[in-house]
């Protein structure tokens, strides 16, 4: 079995889409954030994009993403890519995934994990916070 070269990651964002321009190629980094507000638990997010850039990779690669509720250490939701086949560890390539209607159990850390043929390249983590409805101010008029 082929040992696998380890990418180096140069780029892992967390966002509302990535949008990919069929005639450019480029990709549109939509809404990046690091903290999700929701109203009440368990909330569903309508979408979710994650965007990563790496080099220093040459070979075959299947790249899985893994969203983890750290406070719990439970996987919530994978994505996988198509199957890619590099050949120049000095290119540089980006990836774009939008995962759809993700559920997040209840407030609290977590986490998309990179792994490149099971084996584990990065990690992002970003925070889902309980949104606390506004209290009536008392000096405003009825």
């Amino acid at each position: 079995m082929e040992e696998l070269v380890k990418p180096i990651v140069q780029a892992f964002l967390v966002c509302d889409s990535v949008i990919l321009d069929s005639f450019t190629r480029k990709k549109s980094i939509i809404g990046t954030f690091t903290h999700l507000w929701a109203p009440r638990f368990p909330c569903q997010h309508p979408q979710m994009g994650v965007y990563f850039c790496l080099t220093d990779a040459e070979g075959q690669y299947e790249f899985e993403l893994r969203l983890v509720y750290l406070d719990q250490d439970q996987l919530i939701g994978t994505a996988s890519l198509p199957s890619v086949d590099i050949k120049d560890r000095l290119q540089i390539h980006d990836f774009g995934v939008n995962i759809p209607a993700l559920v997040f159990p209840a407030p609290g850390r977590y986490e998309f994990r990179l792994f490149a043929n099971g084996y584990f390249i990065t990690q992002k983590d970003f925070n889902v916070i309980q949104q606390t409805p506004p209290q009536p101010n008392p000096e405003s008029p009825q």
